[in-house]
């Protein structure tokens, strides 16, 4: 069965969704409602299903609605993206991306590596916004985003996924400058701490393994964010602790009132990558953007001393 479906329609059904009724739609596409209406009865005759379930107060999406609209989303997106291919070709300085930072990413190297990819882009529009592992590979890989420059995916995660290694940061751990785990020097003695992490909660914790490796259960983090200030904030002058990157406490020992617990046990690096999907061609902004990357990461490891370094494609 062969179904025909139009980028217009495509373009109807996407609107429809994000305004959450057809008068809605119909504003932001500069249509009137009748004929909006008219186009979505067609896609969906054309689909052989509904896509939405009207209402008084708007519509809703259906369960085969929601497949049509996620493959709607990529469709849109690889459309625009072949639109900027070719303007970029022909010597284009605008375009769109949008990237997913970790916290050690976002102040190393993605100021540098802007503004060396605003001398050739000016007019491309950059979204950034903070993720972690697992998390942010989910819109990586349907297209949402076109990077994410973080935590190393491993395993089976990479699969469907080019990562580019940049930079293994050292894990240590901190706590509060007046905290009594302050002078600890083994992870036995902070069993009993109160334990937070950077990332979500569905993100393994760095430590574990170390823990399981010296025959410990692991403890459990109580507190989760996705931002370095609030674990900062509740690190400052208290017991709680925390595994940190080194890389990125250089940063903020000295202004802020925390302190490095002198644990004896080394944990393993972890890989910081550029990793973007291997199903979706690069924009030349987006290969520039990477080559942007690369080179500040280089020239960073030629400057910082106490790490390892190791690109890999």
């Amino acid at each position: 069965m062969v179904v025909r479906v139009n980028l217009k329609h495509i373009e109807i059904i996407l609107a429809i969704e994000h305004a959450g009724s057809l008068r809605g739609a119909a504003k932001v596409l500069g249509r009137t409602q009748p004929a909006l209406t008219k186009a979505l009865r067609q896609a969906e005759a054309d689909l052989g299903t509904a896509i939405f379930e009207r209402g008084p107060s708007g519509v809703s999406v259906t369960a085969h609605g929601r497949t049509v609209l996620r493959r709607a989303r990529v469709i849109h997106e690889e459309f625009r993206r072949m639109q900027e291919d070719v303007s970029q070709i022909k010597g284009g300085i605008d375009g769109n991306l949008s990237v997913t930072v970790s916290p050690l990413a976002a102040t190393k190297f993605v100021p540098q590596a802007m503004a060396r990819f605003r001398r050739r882009f000016a007019r491309a529009h950059v979204q950034i916004d903070g993720g972690h592992e697992p998390m942010a590979f989910g819109p990586l890989r349907n297209g949402a985003v076109d990077f994410v420059i973080g935590p190393a995916p491993g395993g089976s995660g990479a699969n469907g996924l080019h990562v580019t290694e940049i930079v293994k940061t050292p894990i240590c751990v901190v706590t509060g400058r007046g905290s009594r785990y302050a002078g600890a020097t083994s992870l036995t003695q902070l069993l009993d701490a109160d334990w937070i992490m950077i990332g979500p909660k569905e993100r393994l914790p760095i430590v574990a393994e170390r823990f399981r490796a010296m025959g410990l259960v692991p403890p459990e983090p109580h507190l989760n964010s996705d931002s370095v200030l609030s674990i900062l904030s509740m690190l400052a002058d208290s017991d709680m602790v925390c595994s940190f990157p080194t890389l990125f406490l250089d940063d903020f020992e000295g202004v802020w009132p925390i302190v490095r617990i002198p644990v004896t046990e080394a944990f393993p690096p972890v890989p910081i990558a550029i990793t973007h999907s291997a199903q979706r061609p690069l924009t030349p902004a987006a290969a520039f953007f990477r080559d942007c990357v690369l080179a500040v990461a280089d020239e960073f490891a030629s400057r910082k001393a106490g790490y390892s370094k190791k690109v890999s494609q």
